[in-house]
């Protein structure tokens, strides 16, 4: 380093800090039951159980296995994200 060498700048300050956004207040619970609760929940299981009693062995005597457990397979997937979502 013969003298080309640049003097070195100094460093810039940081930026004031701003304050974080105000998020709103937490909402409570809503007013009502939440939506499965006491004989709703077990209308439901009845009913897929049904589905899975009568609708498989049906759906596998008219289409095949493959097709019976490729819709059982999409239909359980779409309830479990159904009942999972937030």
């Amino acid at each position: 380093m013969s003298g080309s060498a640049r003097a070195r700048q100094a460093p810039k300050g940081r930026p004031a800090a701003r304050p974080a956004p105000r998020q709103p207040a937490p909402r409570g619970m809503p007013h009502g039951p939440p939506p499965l609760v006491g004989w709703r929940r077990w209308r439901w299981v009845a009913i897929l159980v049904v589905a899975a009693v009568i609708g498989l062995p049906l759906a596998h005597a008219l289409f095949g296995e493959v097709v019976a457990l490729l819709g059982a397979t999409l239909l359980l997937g779409f309830l479990l994200g159904r009942w999972t979502a937030r």
